[in-house]
């Protein structure tokens, strides 16, 4: 079932991104289309080649998201912040529809020096992408003939001499630096990615890749969404959901959480209680979960993932709704996410065992904040369910722990280098 369009696909990635931080808000953007606009001066992509560079360009710091890699990224001049772009190469390579592209990523913090020598196509795109990313920074503090000048005392170190004058070329030809300062490039980028076509199969995939991406920012996390998503389909499945509210809770637990985008690792990886302060900012998710996908994606999935905290008794969060005000999928979600929460290891507790579950879920249901009829059929299906939900995570545990070790050998590799 095809959930959601094409340009609502690459909107959803695009608010996801500008939520990251606000210091980084159109960045991407802004380096897709200079990237773009270089290779459309090498002559030799098609026009639907050109279209998957530049999301490349758009997503190309998806794997920011420490506090000291964004604040490093957006000075002058750049230190050790290679970690993000391994992230970013990892979670393109194995979470998205880009794998082929991944490679580019990898490279673009990697000074043109440490790979001349066994240079690549992907490679030598890394390093395009690398003069598009500086170029954008260097924007905020230099005008055009000083960027010139910055770039070309740089050359064969940072950048390859292909790379500045394929920049120099598209600034003169586009009037990029331009267009870039005073935002009228947005009109050509809009239609430059909304022409991109997807499969379900690719779509699905990016949402995968959203959800996947802010869970394995943390350890603590990296299971939660996996584990919730599992929950909800086989709760929702044992309630004879109808198949179109079994898709609907599915899709709706795979994106509750894509508004931690925003939410600071320190808080979610907070080894004690939150302050007052820390507890507003870890609950604001919720509605940038809603924001990000209201208006994109199906009504029914939005209201899903915006309500998997609104409890039964009205003393939830974001809109203090009531029972009435909540449909069964939203229900099972919010009991799915509790009990989520409990199985998994967090940065403040242990994972509990089935009984400590057990009795805190049905406290809740006694309490009237969850639903009764939902945590009975849980409980009376527990076994089974936890199974179920074990042998469906077991796949996406080896894919993290895969890319564990491939962080650390290009961690090792990139150090190395600097």
């Amino acid at each position: 079932m095809d959930v959601i369009g094409n340009k609502e696909m690459i909107n959803i990635l695009r608010k996801t991104l500008n939520l990251m931080d606000n210091r980084l808000m159109n960045h991407g953007e802004r380096v897709g289309y200079i990237f773009y606009k270089m290779l459309s001066c090498e002559n030799k992509y098609s026009e639907d080649e050109l279209r998957i560079y530049t999301l490349v360009g758009l997503l190309h710091d998806i794997g920011a998201f420490r506090e000291d890699d964004i604040k490093d990224m957006i000075q002058l001049e750049a230190n050790k912040n290679f970690e993000h772009s391994i992230y970013g190469y990892l979670f393109l390579k194995y979470l998205s529809p880009l794998s082929d592209f991944a490679e580019i990523v990898l490279y673009h913090h990697t000074d043109y020096f440490n790979i001349k020598q066994n240079l690549t196509p992907l490679k030598e795109l890394g390093n395009y992408l690398k003069l598009a990313d500086r170029v954008d920074v260097i924007l905020s503090y230099y005008d055009e003939k000083d960027i010139i000048r910055l770039l070309n005392e740089k050359s064969e170190i940072k950048y390859s001499k292909k790379a500045i004058q394929l920049f120099i070329k598209a600034n003169s030809t586009y009037n990029v630096i331009e267009h870039t300062k005073d935002r009228s490039y947005t009109g050509e980028l809009n239609r430059i990615l909304e022409g991109i076509k997807m499969t379900a199969g690719e779509k699905d995939k990016y949402l995968n890749m959203l959800a996947y991406s802010i869970d394995f920012r943390s350890e603590h996390t990296v299971m939660h969404t996996i584990t919730t998503v599992s929950l909800a389909d086989e709760i929702g499945r044992l309630m004879g959901l109808p198949k179109e509210d079994q898709i609907n809770l599915h899709y709706g637990a795979l994106l509750h959480d894509i508004g931690k985008i925003s939410t600071p690792l320190n808080i979610l990886e907070s080894p004690g209680r939150l302050t007052g302060e820390e507890m507003a900012v870890m609950r604001r998710h919720v509605k940038d979960t809603y924001e990000i996908l209201n208006g994109y994606i199906k009504e029914e999935i939005v209201e899903i993932a915006a309500r998997h905290h609104e409890k039964l008794d009205g003393s939830g969060y974001f809109r203090k709704l009531k029972g009435e005000q909540l449909t069964l999928p939203q229900r099972i979600l919010g009991v799915a996410d509790i009990v989520s929460a409990l199985y998994g290891v967090r940065s403040y507790k242990k994972a509990y065992d089935k009984e400590t579950i057990i009795r805190i879920i049905k406290t809740e249901a006694d309490g009237g904040k969850v639903c009764r009829e939902t945590v009975d059929c849980l409980v009376s299906n527990y076994d089974e369910i936890i199974k179920n939900v074990e042998q469906n995570s077991r796949n996406s545990l080896e894919m993290y722990n895969e890319l564990k070790i491939n962080f650390n050998g290009y961690y090792n590799t990139f150090e190395n280098w600097e």
